[in-house]
């Protein structure tokens, strides 16, 4: 019979990165349901930071919804 050994040297404790989870800027997004497809996705904004911009997984249906001022404070939407 043989024996397997899962014990093992701990590893040293690694120095915190530059930039963990906790400190990595979250991305802002929407959630949007595509009726056409029926599916749900979260729709980043874009480089510019000027509009949520996405498309639907399945067709491939684009949506925008533009940021400024007057706008709505919803996080989610239904896109047909």
């Amino acid at each position: 019979m043989s024996r397997l050994d899962l014990s093992s040297n701990p590893l040293p404790p690694q120095p915190p990165s530059e930039e963990t989870p906790e400190s990595a800027p979250k991305r802002k997004y929407i959630g949007v349901k595509f009726n056409c497809c029926g599916v749900y996705l979260r729709v980043y904004v874009n480089r510019d930071g000027t509009a949520y911009e996405g498309r639907c997984p399945k067709c491939y249906k684009s949506v925008k919804f533009k940021i400024g001022s007057g706008g709505t404070d919803h996080r989610f939407f239904e896109a047909y």
